[in-house]
């Protein structure tokens, strides 16, 4: 429901209620190391691949992310669809930090946190920036004011404090070095370029590369976490890390659940994976396309959610039509707004790209009549699943590894890691890895 108190006054609110509750805890923060993590996509995986290599070096690092927050040995919940917890939560779990005798803290930063004033009066340490591309512009209205959003993480970095940032988002880039110029910020910027990354080998078990002049290997799919770990290692190095130890730690990541997370290697691939947006549903799927031959197919699962970007809708549509072969769309929190509505719109922007919709199932009895022989699903072709519950995503998986072939690759996006499926304002227990188990005809 529409608030009728304007945010700025909320963001007010925020900020004193962040204020408030670091009084009432001690002032946490403080006490504690704080390195931020934004960017539109990433920002999980670089902030636990941190959190990991900080620990595995021996220093006491705590994690507050997407996929929840950790302090030693216990795990604190952050809860549905949150990356950074409300301001007074955030500040009680920083006191946990501090009780857990953590010298750091790796935050993963949104761009609403920064916005709305949820971080308060933190302090960060280093600040990395992964990218900044297009998204939630439902709430920021345009890039620029998404961007800034972003931007304004800096002004929480200390005075001489570091800020790491992909020197391959061109755009993003040039606006962050804009900001700090017109800002006058006296920061420290190392940047980083997957340019500077050499003798690169992607294969179905990970990645190797070198940089500057250490050899790297990480267990993870994607060569775009090679861009991840990178920021990684330039955070290390501004920290006087010794780069051969980092080197080691990185090798033991074994990575997210749900982040190009492998769920069965053959006779086709499975995989589950997170991308819930134009940018990094590309990525995904040409790191997917190099796991397979050009002869096989990538079978792409996917939605959109509701009350969020609209716009996104049509291009991811389009992605999933220009880099996979056959398009499923379901179900992705469409929340408050009509499934087949927000289907339809993913649909239009597969068709104008080249996609053939063959079927709209309307409920599970539909699917169950629908008789489909792989060998004849053809390449472009795209089918969406409407029913408004779970059934949805339950059907479309079960559909698309159905249809895979020896040496297709099934590739599940924008769930990942989550526990739930929203529909209306009820969060329906749901997680995408138990769906693919109870396709494949495994117990749970």
């Amino acid at each position: 429901m529409k608030s009728f108190i304007p945010e700025s006054l909320r963001k007010k609110y925020r900020t004193l209620a962040s204020v408030g509750a670091s009084l009432y805890y001690g002032s946490p923060s403080k006490k504690l190391k704080l390195i931020g993590v934004t960017g539109t996509s990433g920002k999980s995986t670089t902030s636990t691949m941190l959190y990991h290599v900080l620990n595995s070096y021996g220093i006491k690092t705590g994690i507050i992310s997407t996929v929840g927050a950790k302090a030693g040995d216990m795990n604190l919940d952050t809860g549905f669809h949150t990356t950074t917890p409300n301001p007074i939560d955030l500040q009680r779990i920083l006191k946990i930090m501090v009780k857990k005798k953590m010298e750091y803290v790796v935050i993963e930063a949104s761009s609403h946190a920064i916005a709305q004033g949820r971080l308060g009066n933190l302090q960060f340490e280093h600040c990395i920036f992964t990218n900044i591309k297009r998204d939630h512009l439902d709430w920021h209205g345009n890039w620029e004011h998404y961007a800034t959003s972003k931007a304004k993480l800096i002004e929480y970095t200390t005075i001489g404090g570091g800020l790491v940032i992909n020197r391959d988002d061109k755009e993003a880039y040039s606006f962050l070095t804009q900001y700090i110029k017109r800002k006058q910020l006296a920061r420290s910027v190392t940047t980083y370029s997957l340019n500077e990354a050499t003798s690169i080998e992607e294969t179905a078990i990970g990645t190797r590369f070198v940089y500057a002049g250490v050899s790297y290997r990480l267990a993870i799919l994607g060569s775009y976490n090679i861009e991840n770990g990178l920021a990684v290692i330039n955070v290390c190095k501004t920290m006087g890390l010794d780069d051969e130890l980092v080197s080691k730690a990185l090798e033991s990541f074994i990575g997210l659940e749900g982040r190009m997370q492998v769920m069965q290697p053959m006779p086709f691939i499975v995989i589950v994976d997170f991308a819930h947006n134009a940018d990094s549903l590309e990525r995904s799927l040409k790191s997917a396309r190099r796991l397979i031959e050009a002869r096989n197919k990538i079978i792409c699962v996917f939605g959109s959610a509701g009350l969020r970007d609209v716009e996104k809708r049509y291009t991811m549509g389009h992605i999933s039509a220009e880099y996979a072969d056959v398009t499923v769309i379901t179900a992705e929190d469409p929340r408050i707004e009509s499934l087949y509505d927000i289907n339809s719109q993913i649909i239009e922007g597969a068709t104008r790209s080249g996609g053939k919709l063959i079927k709209r199932f309307a409920n599970t009895k539909d699917y169950a009549d629908f008789q489909v022989n792989p060998v004849l699903v053809n390449k472009g072709e795209v089918y969406a699943f409407d029913e408004e519950s779970v059934a949805s995503r339950y059907d479309a998986i079960a559909f698309a590894c159905k249809i895979a072939r020896p040496g297709d690759l099934v590739i599940t996006e924008g769930k990942g890691h989550e526990q739930s499926l929203c529909f209306g304002t009820v969060e329906y227990p749901f997680n995408d890895q138990d769906a693919v188990q109870k396709a494949l005809g495994n117990s749970l």
